[in-house]
């Protein structure tokens, strides 16, 4: 847990869920420099704010911190992780629960922002689709902040501003993080959004549909392709999770590959589990027993209880190690656990990942034994058995 301090006051944040040894902070100096410009600037009035992507919370803990009076902040993010920081980090700091109001990014915004503070995201085409989400509550006089590290702010992310926005500019960098001040043009039109798209990616030409913000969108990365070349072969296993689903390609395949197979698709992200549900529906016959759900791995889902212990017969996952612009492997570590707790015994993992990231080892000492079912100069794929 670390101390940001911010015009109002100093708020205790921690990311979730909260690690003793994580090296990382739930926020930067962009959160920072962006609360000093509200406030410095004046702008902090009791109008109605929006925050877009705010990575663990932090901005939000802060608007519900200065306490105007006026409407309830709004919170936009995809991730269910995120959604449990805010609430942590508000009642870490003797916030009430309903300081801040977190919405999804397929729920509407309010009809008028007086202020939208965005906070932006590695991928391009998130930050488009959360600045269309906004767009319509936008007007002559609202206040746009976008923050980053400096070095995360690149010309792609100014000319979605630019676009969906109005003229754009930046700020000087202030401690290595970097403002992004666009003017609202009440007369641009941005367009129609042009997605959800579908695209035909799969081994035998199966077709995905892909939100924003998606992994690997647009293509099947070469990580996913190995581990569908090792998918087990059908019958044995019925009860199936593809944990980390993004845009559902491996719960398709694995359903295509065996009719009796009820499909479970997980991810932290709204708009991959709606990606992967419009995947499922779109490639399966009716009648196939599937769900796509929003959850942090296979014990905390958003709707509905956790999987239950020893419900599942084989769980498959292409465990990311990036997690916006900060990379670990406790996600991995969370993924694997939870596997093992869900897998009947005779039940297995299958795993992909890069071969630096030695999961071999860790499903070894998790499992007790590990076997490589496939490697190249760049992924592996390992097989683990519950005992």
């Amino acid at each position: 847990m670390d101390t940001l301090e911010t015009p109002w006051g100093p708020l205790a944040l921690a990311r979730h869920p909260e690690r003793p040894d994580d090296p990382l902070r739930a926020f930067d100096a962009g959160d920072a420099l962006a609360l000093a410009h509200l406030h410095d600037e004046g702008v902090d009035r009791a109008g109605q704010v929006v925050v877009l992507a705010d990575t663990w919370g932090a901005l939000g803990a802060a608007l519900a911190l200065r306490g105007t009076g006026g409407p309830v902040p709004v919170v936009v993010t995809d991730s269910h992780r995120t959604r449990r920081a805010v609430a942590a980090n508000l009642a870490r700091n003797d916030l009430p629960a309903d300081a801040v109001e977190v919405r999804s990014p397929l729920d509407p915004l309010p009809d008028r922002i007086d202020v939208c503070l965005v906070r932006l995201p590695k991928a391009t085409d998130l930050l488009d689709h959360l600045l269309r989400q906004a767009r319509p509550g936008l007007h002559a006089g609202t206040v746009v902040v976008g923050a980053a590290m400096a070095r995360h702010v690149h010309r792609s992310g100014l000319e979605r501003f630019e676009a969906l926005v109005g003229p754009t500019r930046t700020s000087r960098a202030v401690r290595k993080a970097r403002l992004v001040l666009p003017a609202v043009d009440p007369d641009l039109e941005p367009g129609p959004d042009p997605r959800p798209r579908t695209t035909a990616l799969g081994p035998d030409g199966e077709e995905v549909v892909e939100h924003a913000g998606v992994f690997s969108a647009g293509r099947l990365d070469a990580g996913t392709r190995l581990l569908l070349a090792y998918l087990p072969e059908p019958g044995a296993h019925r009860d199936v999770v593809d944990l980390g689903c993004g845009n559902g390609i491996v719960g398709l395949v694995a359903a295509r590959r065996d009719p009796a197979a009820r499909i479970t698709a997980v991810d932290d992200s709204t708009l991959a589990a709606a990606s992967a549900a419009a995947t499922l529906e779109r490639g399966l016959a009716a009648g196939r027993t599937v769900r796509a759900v929003v959850g942090d791995g296979l014990r905390d889902l958003a709707e509905g209880p956790p999987l239950e212990e020893a419900s599942v017969d084989l769980v498959l996952v292409n465990p990311p190690f990036h997690r916006d612009h900060g990379v670990g492997d406790a996600t991995a570590w969370q993924m694997f656990t939870e596997a093992r707790h869900v897998l009947r015994p005779g039940g297995e993992l299958r795993v992909v990942g890069n071969r630096h990231l030695a999961h071999h080892a860790k499903l070894s000492r998790l499992f007790g034994a590990s076997e490589v079912l496939s490697s190249d100069p760049r992924y592996v794929v390992v097989r683990a058995e519950r005992r």
